[in-house]
């Protein structure tokens, strides 16, 4: 054969293998980041000379550590019928920024390539993702760094925006370069809320070791606002625990639930933003009534004290104090108001840390109170909480009631029956347990109505579900007067009905205790205060409805979704409203986490300040902080973050 012609031959067998494989997407670096470029064989255009351009869609200004970003590349140019791409995101060093994830059309593929040294991966087009006449818009994943500490990321994006015509000829060669800073940690944020608006924002929880503080809302405008937060701790990358709490104005006097032994204790945060040291007395109250460990303890300015009540600064033991086990209650009285929140822990069977937050004790009236639900069998059970805060005994009734309105048979202590009497001596509490012997499951509400001239004890339900003799689910549901216009929280996200790992769904229970049945307002107003939705129910004459969020008759809510529901009864009327966010978690088989959270009364008075006595990031921990407008107007103001020395507490934040 003629030299010249087997030269051809191969010259032209080798052109081919070429086209074939950039037609599945190009060799790896060739996007600039190693600089060189798809002009290194697509030569007959300069880089970026022609009339289209390469450009990326659903990047952050700034990035966050951990963080999953549907991104978009856009290869645009009025002459060509074919496109491709090669995206990558590196570090200052060079290293890899993250992961590459495909797309599932695929269109898209990743693969590896040697950048100076460094592994780096590529993501571009593939064969299916580049036919002729194809979409010029690429889709796929990228997840960041799960540490801040990596600093900016540099993303390279080349486009080829071709022809068509099968050769490395005609064809355009587009190119982008950015820098993606790491967002700037802060102590302060400030708060614009619409009229019936709500905001909400969290902590990365990406760093290793522990942030602990408190933030506060301190408002510039009349309009009050209302605030949660939710503490969730992470272990191996799959949520276990979440605990959910009300931003509190501060007080002068509190009591509250306590139980320390075996699996259980007790923890405690008081906080004092005042400008000036606070001296707080502390005492303990056994089952009788009987006081012991009284002491003082300073807490400096805009400070923050948590620990343990067995734990100093607490108590302290001694040979001639009681035990701590045989505390039922902590009191304290403080020289300057201070805000305070308790927590229920538990180490469950797989050594899993809980924490459920309770309420405090403070000043009661004589109105009976109502907890919106209660479960009990299948592995359900109910503890009742009842903590007297006042210096005399209080005496009244439980009350166990299905959501038809009829009365409910539970059994506490080995007594079987709908009601139960309770005396509490002053600064001491009680606790009621279900057995968890109904069956099937069951759930209804319970009516606390104090006796005589006695005062209403503060009343917490927790609601424990054990599975194979683990406990996976612990949750306190306060006690509230019935009222007539409340508002809560709300939200969906994910594929809850399958179960679907992270997916969110907010839950509503409502009891009526009046004779006559209520028919309610329930209105969904969205993230600007806009409204998405509007429906009514009917509450049976004592008795109770819970529902999720997506199994609400006439409520037509997008399947992604925040915002406020806002509850009204007519005048005359009231019902007793909590709401609960349950999530799926992440692990291999996915559980189901339920936090209980209360409504706003909307007849409450409006505060200059609320705290949320217990922020926690990273080390496993992050809170989500929720901030809900009020109905009358927009409200602003700022959440300022503190550290448990009083220091402003830098955090980064989503």
């Amino acid at each position: 054969m003629n030299l010249r012609v087997l030269g051809a031959v191969v010259c032209a067998l080798i052109f081919n293998q070429s086209l074939r494989a950039f037609s599945t997407g190009p060799p790896a670096n060739r996007n600039g980041v190693g600089g060189v470029f798809c002009t290194a064989c697509h030569r007959t255009f300069d880089l970026n000379s022609g009339q289209g351009s390469v450009r990326i869609l659903g990047l952050p200004a700034a990035w966050l550590p951990g963080e999953s970003y549907t991104l978009q590349v856009v290869v645009s140019d009025p002459s060509a019928i074919r496109f491709g791409f090669e995206f990558s995101a590196t570090g200052g060093s060079g290293d890899q920024a993250g992961e590459l994830v495909p797309g599932a059309d695929g269109r898209t593929r990743v693969i590896n390539g040697d950048v100076n040294g460094k592994t780096v991966q590529f993501i571009e087009h593939t064969s299916v993702g580049s036919t002729i006449g194809s979409s010029n818009v690429f889709q796929f994943t990228y997840r960041t760094p799960s540490d801040a500490s990596f600093g900016s990321i540099r993303i390279n994006l080349a486009g080829n925006a071709a022809n068509g015509n099968g050769a490395n000829t005609g064809d355009n060669i587009y190119a982008t370069e950015l820098s993606l800073p790491v967002p700037a940690a802060s102590s302060e944020r400030q708060l614009v809320l619409a009229t019936r608006g709500l905001s909400s924002l969290s902590t990365l929880g990406s760093q290793t070791a522990v942030n602990a503080g408190y933030a506060r809302i301190v408002n510039a405008s009349p309009a009050a606002t209302a605030g949660l937060a939710f503490i969730s701790y992470r272990q191996n990358n799959a949520l276990l625990n979440e605990s959910g709490f009300p931003a509190s104005t501060p007080i002068r006097s509190g009591t509250m639930y306590v139980e320390v032994g075996g699996v259980l204790n007790t923890a405690l945060g008081l906080v004092n933003t005042n400008s000036q040291a606070a001296t707080v007395s502390v005492y303990f109250t056994d089952d009788d009534g009987s006081s012991f460990g009284q002491s003082s303890i300073t807490i400096p300015a805009n400070s923050q004290v948590a620990a343990f009540l067995d734990q100093t600064p607490f108590f302290s033991s001694n040979l001639f104090s009681k035990p701590i086990s045989a505390a039922r209650t902590f009191t304290f009285t403080s020289s300057l108001p201070v805000s305070a929140l308790t927590f229920r822990t538990r180490f469950n069977e797989r050594g899993e840390f809980m924490l459920t937050a309770l309420p405090v004790a403070g000043t009661s009236g004589s109105l009976a109170v109502s907890v919106p639900l209660f479960g009990d069998g299948a592995g359900v059970t109910t503890d009742v909480l009842l903590v007297n805060g006042s210096d005399a005994t209080e005496t009244g009734t439980l009350q166990f009631i299905s959501g038809s309105g009829q009365n409910m048979n539970v059994t506490i202590d080995s007594q079987t029956n709908s009601k139960f009497t309770y005396s509490i001596p002053a600064r001491s509490s009680r606790r009621f347990k279900t057995a968890g012997s109904s069956n099937p499951l069951a759930f209804g509400w319970i009516e606390v109505s104090p006796s005589g001239n006695s005062q209403v004890p503060s009343v917490a339900a927790v609601l424990t579900e054990r599975i194979n003799n683990v406990t996976v689910r612990e949750t306190a549901m306060g006690g509230s007067p019935a009222t007539n216009a409340t508002r809560l929280y709300a939200e969906l996200s994910g594929n809850f009905a399958g179960r679907e790992p992270r997916s969110i769904q907010t839950g509503i229970a409502l009891s009526n205790s009046a004779a006559a049945s209520v028919t309610i307002t329930i209105e969904a107003t969205n993230l600007d205060g806009t409204t998405g939705g509007t429906t009514t129910l009917s509450v049976p004459a004592r008795g109770q409805i819970a529902l999720f969020l997506g199994d609400i008759p006439g409520l037509k809510l997008p399947t992604l979704f925040t915002g406020t529901l806002w509850i009204s009864a007519p005048a005359g009327s009231s019902v007793a409203v909590t709401g609960f966010r349950a999530r799926y978690n992440d692990r291999q088989t996915p559980e189901l986490l339920v936090t209980a959270f209360p409504a706003f009364d909307e007849a409450a008075p409006a505060a200059s300040e609320l705290v949320f006595p217990e922020l926690v990031d990273s080390g496993g921990y992050s809170t989500y902080l929720v901030l809900i407008g009020a109905r009358g107007g927009p409200s602003s103001g700022s959440l300022q973050f503190v550290s448990s020395d009083g220091q402003p507490l830098r955090l980064l934040m989503r």
